[in-house]
């Protein structure tokens, strides 16, 4: 069996997938619902916090039922992370808790819309990457989970 990817995603992605079905967040949130675990979502309370702020002065009224089954859904499949460094390192300074909880969760990738607010491309073995080069992973362990699944039938 792989290892499951760890993955701390920025806000700017959950409130996407909240406001629309469509497009490359919707896409995330539908692979953590999956029966197969390809990656697992890590929070820390400082990020469901900004979740949850952000979620309630952004998201219409229409969309209440989506915003809590998402926020609901993240909370439940994902891992808590206390975090046990401190960072200054981001331009944003509430980016700090986002790289605060992939470095002490050891996470693979950090997944944002705003990159340039992060150290560039990579930091502490942590891939900081756009929502498409995320995906196209998860593709790539899909299809090599294929692989081995059809090599292993007689």
């Amino acid at each position: 069996m792989d290892r499951i990817v760890r993955v701390v995603i920025d806000t700017n992605h959950i409130m996407s997938a909240i406001l629309s079905n469509r497009g490359a967040s919707a896409k995330l949130i539908n692979w953590m619902t999956r029966e197969d675990d390809y990656f697992k979502l890590l929070l820390s309370q400082p990020i469901l916090n900004e979740y949850r702020t952000v979620a309630d002065w952004l998201i219409p009224d229409s969309k209440q039922k989506e915003k809590e089954r998402v926020l609901s859904t993240l909370r439940l499949q994902s891992d808590w992370v206390e975090p046990s460094v401190e960072l200054n390192i981001c331009t944003d300074q509430l980016d700090n808790r986002f790289l605060e909880c992939a470095v002490s969760g050891n996470a693979d990738y950090l997944v944002t819309k705003n990159i340039r607010h992060f150290p560039p491309k990579e930091y502490s073995g942590i891939k900081i990457v756009r929502i498409r080069e995320f995906l196209k992973v998860l593709e790539e362990i899909e299809k090599s989970r294929q692989r081995e699944s059809s090599s292993e039938s007689p």
